[in-house]
């Protein structure tokens, strides 16, 4: 029952917060809890290692998400001058801004 209960803490803490930013504090303690779930005890090399584990998914997921958007970018950029794809616009529901540039990219469109 214990165990139920904090898989349904945690499921209604990722519910709560997946539109929201979360700061580092609620980070840890969502893995933390994530890890009690398992029934890894805290303090043991196990709970450490899940720990790890779940904070390496994530930076694997960050770093993938950053060399997707890379790829985005350039390819927008190659496809300049090409009229076979629409100008990347804010209407556009895959298309992200590119801050630095002040330019919209997308994967099936052309940045200008």
């Amino acid at each position: 029952m214990r165990r139920f209960a904090l898989m349904l803490l945690v499921f209604a803490f990722g519910a709560t917060t997946g539109c929201a930013a979360v700061n580092p504090e609620q980070q840890r303690a969502a893995d933390q809890a994530k890890c009690a779930g398992y029934g890894y005890q805290p303090g043991t090399d196990q709970f450490a290692n899940c720990m790890m584990k779940i904070d390496i998914r994530r930076e694997n997921r960050a770093d993938a998400q950053a060399q997707n958007d890379a790829d985005m970018k350039a390819r927008s950029i190659r496809r300049n001058g090409d009229t076979r794809f629409p100008v990347c616009s804010a209407s556009m529901m895959d298309a992200n801004l590119d801050t630095e540039n002040n330019a919209w990219y997308g994967p099936n469109c052309r940045e200008k």
